[in-house]
């Protein structure tokens, strides 16, 4: 790809950020489209984050993505939220038009892809993990009108924060359980793990109860490196349909293609190129 000039450039920040696999996937959109377009990973640290999201609205910048640590820390420094952004107090995504910089969270749009097809309303679903993450996975599934919900986490006060986040927000009945009691649920029909246990280099698997899982169930892992944990290994061996982070990766980029662009993203493209690079 040719860098010239009249080049657009989209990026993403975070830190660390050379783990970020946005750039594989958006770089092939814009070149399957013929785009004068690039997109690269900064690495921004903390401290620095004030200054450059205030100097976007000064520059030529396509678009932004926004990646751990920094998705609450530029809300501050945005001009206007989208509602999921601002009911989440979460940004992943940033528009520039006109000085004006907006933020979005794309999270919730990716994880109701996954969903697509499953009848949601009529579900039991066991949430792992309550980090951004899960809050995202959460929200969705209450938006969804999620029949049961079950959320566990190491650290239980901040899945009771979440709890009592969603229950205000939503009106739902929505149950804590220990990761030492899992045994005692049922058969779930959907089980996300939202935490980074199974993912190359933390040297850690995610074991659950093989009770939980059943034909009926959809196991979704939102680690997508690599593209079979051990996680969801188990699950299909159960019999249970499997569901990997990356389709979740692909949909939240390609909506903030959208965003940036007025065009339709080529989605099978931009999964493509994830799964030829992995």
């Amino acid at each position: 790809m040719e860098i010239k000039g009249s080049t657009k450039i989209a990026i993403v920040i975070g830190h660390p950020i050379k783990h970020s696999m946005s750039p594989i996937m958006h770089n092939r959109a814009f070149r399957h489209l013929g785009m004068d377009c690039s997109y690269i990973a900064l690495d921004i640290k903390p401290e620095g984050i004030e200054h450059f999201i205030k100097g976007l609205r000064y520059t030529n910048i396509l678009g932004v993505n926004v990646t751990i640590p920094h998705k609450t820390a530029v809300i501050p420094y945005l001009d206007e939220l989208s509602e999921e952004a601002k009911v989440l107090k979460a940004v992943n995504t940033i528009k520039i038009s006109e000085e004006k910089l907006t933020g979005y969270n794309t999270d919730v749009y990716g994880f109701e892809k996954c969903l697509e097809g499953l009848d949601v309303a009529n579900a039991s679903a066991l949430l792992i993990g309550a980090g951004g993450a899960g809050k995202a996975v959460a929200y969705t599934l209450c938006k969804l009108n999620v029949k049961r919900l079950f959320i566990t986490n190491r650290t239980e006060e901040r899945a009771k924060q979440l709890i009592h986040f969603l229950t205000n927000l939503f009106g739902i009945d929505i149950t804590f359980i220990p990761f030492d009691k899992l045994e005692t649920l049922e058969t779930m029909n959907i089980l996300v793990n939202a935490t980074p246990l199974g993912m190359e280099g933390i040297g850690e698997e995610l074991n659950i109860p093989p009770s939980l899982i059943g034909k009926e169930t959809v196991a979704i892992d939102l680690v997508y490196n690599p593209p079979k944990t051990e996680f969801l290994k188990i699950a299909e061996s159960l019999g249970a349909r499997t569901l990997n982070g990356i389709k979740m990766l692909v949909y939240q980029g390609a909506e903030s293609f959208r965003i940036w662009t007025g065009i339709a993203p080529p989605v099978e493209v931009m999964e493509e190129a994830i799964k030829e690079y992995l």
